[in-house]
């Protein structure tokens, strides 16, 4: 045995004897490393043969040896067509592959289908737009021709998710021909039940005239039944009762009960089962229900309306007044409430949440508006959207204008707003400038979104308030009629619909799908940024805004009446101001006298009499401010005289209007 395993008798420490061993080897190795070896000394100094060597001394190559040594004649395989076509999608030469693929169908050349071609397709759509008249239309075309090569259902299966992700998010505008189109072929081979077809249902149904989605149903239909008869099976009986459902649902959200009631008789005629769920969402969302509710019990006499409204969760959010210190616990148990009501059917309000990040960006915390952020975004588009008009809300109040158009760009679809000047402003110098500031990480979506929200008529509204207060004065006629023609466009296809079918074109599938707007995409909030505007200086030109709202079916508002009545007031006309506030005190005392109240002030109960709303009165101060700017003291005392004696004022009620009185004291 070794003598290091017998510590005793040599007596020498167990952790010494390996390392010194390993010392003295690795030292002679090093030696044996660096000196010459004899061998290689012999090599170093032997020189080079003189003399050509003896080919005579090797053997003769036999002809096996020679043929197998010797390269052959490479015989070159040309590729087919469709391997060429395939190898140049692969490589991304998309051109050539498109002029290969129109000479192989304009010769009859099959060609095998294959997924590669969804790259193809993908590209068909995301190039550049080039200039003219066609372009649109060969890149429809290019869609639909690269989209008919891929795979049917059967064969393997596809998502289409990059395609998607183009048309329904990264695109900045919602082309609804390249949608028209997409859903057809999907149809055509098998999806027409899927995710994908489904939004292409939901998006037509929403932004296309009543004629489209009909015709889109109905050739979806035909194809599908197609596609079953091609492989020798039995279509389903339920083909399309889900699109039928769908498209009719979104259709009454949308503010169109009389196309979501024709969309259901077409539906019984095609033989598709209508939900009562459907049914039900049809009735509570029109704006005559009972008379909606007639006409379903005719074509269905056995459906019954069932109470499907969800009691909302209501949060009392209350900013923190300026001075006060925020409360840690309130704000907790605030912020418990919103993720409850995050979750919930009905989310809270933007006004609810906009005050609750008032009260808690005070603090200087920012870790709880995140995740309130993040659960609204996983939830549901619902809670998405009312999150995103808060962040609208926050950049608003702080007259960030740049970035409420970035917001509602990266959520929502560019409908209902002037889309070529919120680009302009967004692909600015301004936007540019925006982009780099730190709050530009609020913009950007939290999680991965299937598809961009569809805006209401608060999200447009703000978007329009942003691009009058960002433009020139020039811009803003302009701007003016594009929305006034909007408007009318919009409703026009509700009176198309109450006409009756005969009046409707149906376009055909080559035909080009023209966006339309729901009737209730524009309210009186989209003129005030007009109104406040002109009001200042132009008086007259804020009052003929006031006469189209009524003409195209627009009911102004008291807050924008006060606009008129104070620039009448302190740039124009005293009595044109004053024939409006008499015009809308009689306006509120009929209205309250409909409803059952007192109209006189000296009958009845003292505690029953007429009361003006906070709004008139708000009016009339209003005005009196504008006539103490102007130093007209007549027609200021006036409206103060109205004040008290027509409507009850009191001192101490409003401190506005007792700002405005104490002016006029100091004015005489």
């Amino acid at each position: 045995m070794a003598t290091w395993l017998t510590p005793v008798r040599a007596r020498l420490r167990l952790d010494v004897v390996p390392s010194r061993l390993w010392l003295q080897a690795r030292s002679h190795l090093n030696i044996a490393l660096q000196t010459p070896s004899p061998a290689s000394v012999e090599i170093e100094t032997m020189p080079y043969p003189t003399a050509h060597p003896d080919p005579s001394v090797f053997e003769p190559m036999s002809n096996e040896y020679t043929a197998v040594s010797t390269p052959g004649a490479h015989h070159f395989t040309p590729l087919s067509s469709s391997e060429t076509l395939a190898s140049l999608v692969s490589q991304g030469n998309f051109q050539a592959a498109d002029a290969l693929r129109k000479e192989m169908i304009a010769h009859y050349i099959p060609i095998p289908r294959d997924a590669l071609y969804l790259r193809a397709a993908l590209h068909a759509i995301t190039q550049r737009r080039l200039k003219g008249s066609g372009s649109t239309q060969q890149r429809v075309d290019a869609l639909e021709a690269w989209l008919s090569l891929a795979p049917d259902r059967h064969e393997e299966w596809q998502s289409f998710h990059d395609i998607r992700q183009r048309l329904f998010r990264s695109m900045d505008h919602l082309n609804l021909t390249l949608v028209y189109r997409f859903g057809f072929v999907l149809a055509s081979k098998g999806y027409y039940s899927g995710d994908a077809a489904m939004q292409v249902v939901s998006t037509l149904a929403r932004y296309a005239r009543l004629s489209v989605v009909e015709r889109y149903l109905r050739q979806v239909e035909d194809a599908s039944r197609d596609y079953h008869s091609n492989k020798d099976t039995t279509p389903p009986s339920d083909l399309l009762a889900g699109a039928y459902n769908l498209s009719i649902r979104t259709v009454a959200l949308g503010g169109k009960a009389e196309a979501a009631l024709a969309l259901i008789s077409v539906a019984q005629l095609r033989g598709m089962q209508i939900s009562d769920f459907t049914l039900n969402i049809v009735a509570k969302h029109a704006p005559e229900r009972q008379l909606v509710i007639d006409r379903i019990r005719t074509m269905y006499p056995s459906w019954t309306l069932r109470d499907i409204d969800a009691d909302p969760v209501t949060v009392e959010c209350k900013a923190i007044p300026v001075g006060q210190t925020a409360d840690i616990t309130v704000l907790a148990a605030r912020l418990r409430s919103l993720r409850i009501a995050l979750r919930s059917p009905s989310p809270p309000s933007p006004h609810a949440l906009y005050s609750f990040i008032t009260s808690y960006q005070a603090l200087g915390r920012t870790r709880g508006l995140a995740l309130l952020r993040t659960l609204a975004y996983r939830h549901s588009p619902k809670s998405a959207s009312t999150w995103a008009f808060t962040e609208m809300l926050h950049h608003r109040s702080r007259r960030e204008f740049i970035h409420l158009l970035l917001v509602f760009s990266q959520h929502f679809h560019l409908v209902g707003v002037p889309r070529k000047t919120l680009l302009s402003f967004i692909r600015g110098t301004r936007g540019q400038q925006a982009r780099k500031e730190p709050v530009q990480r609020w913009v950007v979506a939290p999680c991965p979104m299937k598809g961009k929200l569809w805006p209401s008529a608060h999200h447009t509204a703000l978007v329009w308030e942003a691009i009058v207060l960002l433009s020139p004065t020039i811009e803003r006629e302009r701007l003016y009629g594009l929305l006034l023609s909007l408007v009318r466009q919009s409703r026009q296809q509700e009176q198309e619909v109450r006409d009756g079918p005969s009046t409707r074109q149906v376009p055909d599938v080559r035909t080009r799908v023209h966006l339309e707007l729901p009737p209730d995409t524009y309210d009186a909030a989209h003129f005030s940024p007009f109104v406040s505007s002109w009001a200042r200086r132009r008086p007259v030109r804020a009052a003929g805004i006031m006469r189209d709202m009524v003409h195209v079916g627009v009911e102004p508002t008291m807050i924008q009446w006060s606009m008129v009545a104070r620039g009448y007031a302190q740039h124009d006309d005293p009595l044109v101001a004053l024939r409006i506030l008499g015009r809308l005190e009689e306006l509120e005392r009929g209205r309250v006298e409909g409803c059952g109240g007192e109209g006189e002030e000296g009958e009845g109960d003292p505690s029953k009499r007429w009361s003006p709303s906070d709004v008139l009165l708000g009016v009339h101060t209003n005005v009196l401010r504008g006539f103490v700017l102007r130093g007209d003291v007549q027609h200021a005392r006036e409206v103060e005289r109205r004040l008290v004696e027509r409507l009850g004022y009191q001192a101490g009620d409003r401190p506005a209007t007792d700002a405005s009185i104490v002016l006029l004291r100091g004015l005489e």
